[in-house]
C-alpha cells in the first residue's frame, strides 16, 4: 500500500465502482488524461489491464454499486448465516478429509476406488458450498505441510466447486466437477514416497516418476466403476498447457477439456499458496499474478479472471494486518464491496493475543483510538506465530462464532 488508505490491487480484481487513485506506472506513460478516476464500465477495466498489472484503489471514493453491476451475480443472500454454516461445514470437511485418506490408501495398495463414497462426499461439499461458500473457504486455509497431498486434493475439490458455482453451473455439473477435482491427483499414490516427499530438487529420473502420476491417475480412475468419465480426462490432463508445453502428451488448448482447464487453475493456486516440504507458500497477490501472467499460454484466461473474481481481493482464511497494527483473519466476503470483508481479530497492535472480536469493515467500525478499521496488508499464513489449524483444533473459531 502507498499513501494513506490506498489498497494495492491486481488489475484482474478491479470491479465497476472502484476508484483508481494510482497506477504502478507513471501517469504520463498511460493513456488516461486524469490522475484518478472511477471504474464505470468493463471497457475501463480492460483499458487498465492493457497498461499495467497493479493499481492502487481508494476505498473512500468507492461507489456503492450492488447486484449485477458490481458482483456479476444477483446478490442473493446466502441460505445460512456464517456461524451455522461453519458448524455444518466442519463435519463435512472432516468426513471428506478422512475419505480422501482412505481413497489414497486404497490406491497406494492397489485396491479399487470407493467411487460411491466419493460421489456422496462431493455431493455433501456441493450442498455446503451452496449454503455458504465462505465457511468452506475458511476450512481450506487450515493447512499443514505434513498433510499437503491429501489436503490439496480436498481443497482443489472445494475451490473448483466454488468456481463452478460462480460460473452458475447446475448442481449435476458441480458434482461432476467436484469428482474430477477430488480425484485429480490420485496417481501420486503410485509415486515412491521418497520422491513425492523429497525436500530438495528432483533429479531428471525423479521428475519423470513425478510426471507419471498423470498417467497412473488416468489408469486408476479408468479401472473404477461408476466414475464420471470426465474425471479420467482431468487426471490425465491437468498438467497440460494451452500452448502445448505441458505433460504428459504436450497437447494444446484444443485438446484440453473445460473441466481440466478449471481444475488446472485451482490446482496451481492451491499449490502456490501452500507451504510444502520444499517451499514456503506465497501470498494471494503473488499467486494470482503468476496465474494472470500465464493466461493464454498455460491457463484459460476467462477462467483465471472468473476464479480471481470468485475468491476475491481478500480471500476468506487469509491473515491480514489492519491499519492500526492489529492482526485478523478474513472470515466472510462482502459481495457488495470486496475491499471490506468481515474479519476476526486475533492479535493486538503489539502482536499479542487479544479477545476475539468480529469486525465488519463495511460497517466502518472504529478501533479504540476512534479510527476506522481498514486492512493494511495481507500476511503469510504463519505470521507472528499464528497457526490457524491449531487455532481451529482448539475450538477457538467455534467460540468466536458462538458455536456450542
Amino acid at each position: 500500500m502507498t499513501g494513506k488508505g490506498l489498497i494495492k490491487l491486481h488489475v484482474y480484481e478491479l470491479q465497476i465502482g472502484m476508484f483508481v487513485s494510482q497506477l504502478e506506472i507513471p501517469w504520463e506513460q498511460s493513456p488516461f488524461l486524469m490522475q484518478g478516476f472511477d471504474i464505470k464500465t468493463t471497457a475501463d477495466i480492460k483499458a487498465v489491464q492493457d497498461v499495467c498489472d497493479y493499481v492502487f484503489i481508494d476505498p473512500a471514493y468507492q461507489k456503492q454499486i450492488h447486484g449485477d453491476a458490481l458482483t456479476g451475480t444477483s446478490g442473493t443472500e446466502k441460505k445460512l448465516n456464517f456461524s451455522r454454516a461453519f458448524a455444518d461445514s466442519q463435519h463435512t470437511y472432516q468426513q471428506t478429509s478422512n475419505l480422501v485418506k482412505d481413497l489414497m490408501h486404497d490406491v497406494r495398495f492397489g485396491n479399487t476406488l470407493n467411487t460411491e463414497a466419493a460421489k456422496a462426499a462431493v455431493a455433501d461439499c456441493v450442498d455446503r458450498i451452496i449454503e455458504n461458500s465462505d465457511a468452506m473457504a475458511l476450512l481450506t486455509q487450515l493447512k499443514s505441510k505434513d498433510e499437503y497431498t491429501q489436503q490439496h486434493s480436498l481443497n482443489v475439490c472445494l475451490l473448483a466447486i466454488m468456481l463452478g458455482r460462480h460460473q452458475k453451473k447446475s448442481i449435476q455439473d458441480l458434482n461432476n466437477l467436484g469428482i474430477c477435482a477430488l480425484l485429480h491427483d490420485m496417481g501420486k499414490m503410485k509415486v515412491p514416497l521418497e520422491v513425492l516427499n523429497k525436500p530438495g530438487k528432483l533429479t531428471e529420473d525423479e521428475m519423470r516418476l513425478m510426471e507419471a502420476h498423470t498417467t497412473w491417475g488416468r489408469d486408476v480412475i479408468m479401472s473404477a466403476r461408476g466414475v464420471f468419465p470426465g474425471a479420467v480426462d482431468v487426471a490425465y490432463g491437468h498438467h497440460e498447457k494451452l500452448d502445448g508445453s505441458g505433460y504428459p502428451r504436450g497437447i494444446n488448448g484444443q485438446g484440453i477439456s473445460e473441466y481440466t482447464r478449471v481444475v488446472a487453475i485451482v490446482d496451481a493456486y492451491d499449490a502456490i499458496t501452500s507451504d510444502r516440504v520444499y517451499q514456503k507458500g506465497r501470498l494471494h497477490l503473488e499467486a494470482i499474478n503468476i496465474l494472470t501472467r500465464s493466461r493464454e499460454t498455460h491457463f484459460d484466461a476467462r477462467f483465471v479472471i472468473q476464479f480471481i473474481d470468485c475468491i476475491g481481493i481478500y480471500p476468506v482464511g487469509n491473515l491480514v494486518e489492519m491499519s492500526n497494527g492489529e492482526v485478523a483473519v478474513v472470515i466472510e466476503k462482502n459481495i457488495h464491496n470486496k475491499t471490506r470483508p468481515k474479519v476476526l481479530l486475533l492479535l493486538d497492535a503489539e502482536k499479542q493475543p487479544q479477545p476475539h472480536q468480529i469486525i465488519d469493515l463495511a460497517a466502518e467500525q472504529k478501533d479504540a483510538s476512534g479510527e476506522k478499521y481498514r486492512i493494511h496488508k495481507v500476511l503469510h499464513s504463519d505470521a507472528y506465530g499464528i497457526d490457524l489449524k491449531k487455532f481451529h483444533e482448539q475450538g477457538q473459531f467455534n467460540r468466536a462464532f458462538g458455536i456450542q
